[in-house]
């Protein structure tokens, strides 16, 4: 998919609580919610599918650059966090949600996106890009609970 998924479902929010973010910026779902979110005939993307991205796309260190979208991004230190957008994935800063209710990373600074790919029962891995970073970051750290809000791109099966 060219954008973060936007389809309102249990376990699902929009950024802050604004109706707003959910227009700009799709949904924040719980891992099991964004596992079932994806229309049929679409899946969420495990690590393998992130992995094949992300190297299409330079390599862990650059990539970020060429999924961001072309504007959106906060600038850092009077350089733009805005990317080249060079495969259409348009990656915009969705931000995500803490299992307590807490939002991070909204307003131009960072997105988080879930993978299929779970692991110790409670946890799941994602990726992350942030505005003052060309990279992608791959998270496969325990602070990874299925029950934060993250945002979703589905893979056609």
């Amino acid at each position: 998919m060219k954008k973060n998924l936007n389809i309102e479902t249990a376990d699902s929010w929009c950024w802050g609580n604004s109706p707003d973010s959910c227009a700009k910026y799709g949904r924040l779902y719980t891992w099991d919610a964004a596992i079932m979110a994806c229309p049929a005939g679409w899946k969420l993307p495990d690590t393998a599918d992130w992995n094949r991205l992300v190297m299409a796309a330079g390599g862990s260190s650059t990539a970020g650059k060429a999924l961001k979208s072309k504007s959106g991004w906060r600038d850092n230190d009077g350089k733009s966090g805005n990317g080249t957008d060079d495969f259409g994935f348009s990656a915009l800063p969705g931000g995500s949600r803490s299992s307590s209710g807490s939002f991070y990373g909204g307003g131009g600074i960072g997105g988080d996106w879930w993978t299929a790919t779970e692991f110790g029962g409670v946890y799941a891995y994602y990726w992350l890009m942030n505005y003052d970073y060309d990279g992608v970051f791959f998270d496969s750290g325990s602070n990874n609970y299925k029950s934060n809000g993250f945002s979703v791109r589905c893979v056609e099966e």
